[in-house]
């Protein structure tokens, strides 16, 4: 039996190191927007989804989160699938079938105005669902979680000493191709500068997590011992990687990416400043008044921050006011087009079909919309009165994990609060972007949840409390 529990946890880390390789690659290849990168990370990530059923089973500790992402996934995908069939009497049919039928004899019909394109959409919905849900299979104790966000959190820092070097010495090349787009922009490796910075941001909270837990490590370490020597190599390469974050996020002159970070600091480095010290084992009280000066320090550092290194980001929203922005005029058309088919959606994929009826031509007749730079109205559009439902379904089974891993974990209490910080991040970007629309970084956030949210509903134990 015991040979079959170690072959087991074998089995275990080694799906897992997959799972963990695989988010990353998954990145590279411009955050795997094109057709063969991302049909190798569905395929990859689908099969190690279903190994992981298979041999582990539903997680214990984050079971009810399981199945409600479960659900929600079978819904949405339920819902894309019906959008693009023929229902009897043309029942629910878009009205612009009805035009198609009399100006070509068109004589389908359906709700989705694109129903391929609706079509092929569901994997890129899935894929990170089905990237969650694995995470939350395999992280079933702190030590696995753990495992995740220090890898995601280093691969962010290579990714942006790899991004800082190429923008240095090849500014006009992406990876291995010629850069089209954003030249004056640092975009790491993906090609719109929006969802750099949202994964830099991400990365700069990450890295500035395993900082913290590497110099508490190497100080609570005693002088003499073997692995000292280890530890301060390992905490000086934490901080330059956390510098590489830091500088790329800057460098991508992206100003709601850069804002969005700083408000999510705004919540998490105060805390970890005055929490720094903390230990369950050795606890002193600290006065009030030191307490306060710590986060008024804190809150001053993070603005001074802002003040003295983003000032090209700054630069930009002084030379181009809100209202001169292509993504904020096209606004009232997008909820022109909501309002027309708010119950059904037009069939999520179909934002370059429908939005072009819709556009106003105040807005120049240069270019060409693919997407909303909006996430949530891109999905209400698409998905109907679905989307807001799912995606308050989504927002307070979060804020319930999150409340729960803030009330009961201690240890792993900065971990649970780095997973707010990192929401309200990609919350507050999605809002003018659509780097939840990217594969890659979709991908990324997904394993990146999954690991918060197994150590907020988690226990030190939790290796014993599973059934192997």
């Amino acid at each position: 039996m015991l040979s079959n529990l170690i072959n087991r946890q074998i089995l275990r880390e080694a799906i897992l190191v997959a799972f963990i390789g695989l988010v990353i690659l998954t990145l590279i290849p411009f955050g795997s927007v094109t057709p063969f990168p991302f049909a190798f990370a569905a395929i990859g990530m689908f099969v190690l989804a279903i190994i992981s059923g298979l041999l582990f089973g539903e997680p214990r500790q984050t079971r009810s989160v399981f199945s409600i992402t479960l659900f929600l996934l079978i819904v949405l995908t339920g819902w894309m699938f019906v959008q693009t069939i023929e229902l009897p009497a043309h029942w629910l049919a878009n009205p612009a079938w009805n035009a198609a039928r009399d100006l070509a004899g068109v004589q389908y019909a359906a709700i989705s105005v694109v129903p391929a394109d609706t079509l092929a959409s569901i994997l890129w919905v899935a894929l990170p669902f089905v990237t969650f849900l694995t995470g939350l299979v395999l992280c079933d104790t702190d030590q696995r979680a753990r495992k995740v966000l220090a890898s995601l959190g280093l691969a962010a820092g290579i990714i942006a000493v790899f991004a800082l070097i190429q923008f240095s010495m090849f500014p006009r090349i992406l990876i291995v191709i010629e850069k089209r787009a954003y030249l004056d922009s640092l975009t790491a490796v993906f090609v719109n500068r929006n969802t750099a910075a949202t994964f830099l941001g991400l990365g700069t909270l990450l890295m500035l997590t395993l900082v913290r837990d590497i110099a508490r490590s190497y100080s609570s370490h005693p002088p003499g011992e073997p692995g000292r020597n280890v530890l301060l190599l390992r905490t000086w390469i934490y901080i330059l990687l956390l510098c590489a974050c830091f500088t790329a996020l800057m460098l991508s002159r992206s100003r709601a990416g850069i804002f969005a970070t700083f408000v999510a600091a705004l919540i998490y480095f105060p805390w970890l400043v005055i929490n720094w010290n903390s230990s369950k084992r050795y606890r002193r009280t600290t006065p009030t008044w030191r307490s306060i000066l710590k986060f008024v320090s804190a809150i001053a550092f993070v603005g001074l921050s802002l003040i003295m290194f983003a000032g090209q980001a700054i630069l930009r929203a002084q030379e181009r006011r809100l209202e001169d922005d292509d993504r904020f005029c096209i606004l009232p058309g997008i909820w022109r087009a909501i309002s027309d088919h708010w119950l059904t959606g037009t069939g999520l994929g179909s934002f370059r079909t429908v939005f072009s009826a819709y556009r106003d031509p105040a807005c120049g007749i240069f270019g060409i919309f693919d997407r909303a730079h909006n996430f949530y109205l891109e999905g209400f559009l698409g998905l109907g009165i679905l989307f807001p439902i799912a995606a308050a379904i989504v927002f307070s089974m979060l804020a319930r994990v999150f409340w729960r891993g803030l009330a009961q974990r201690r240890r792993g209490r900065h971990c649970v609060l780095l997973g707010v910080a990192a929401t309200v991040l990609v919350t507050l970007h999605s809002a003018v972007d659509f780097s939840l629309q990217i594969p890659g970084f979709a991908v990324f956030f997904a394993a990146f949840l999954s690991a918060v949210v197994a150590i907020s509903l988690g226990r030190n134990n939790g290796e014993a409390q599973r059934q192997i």
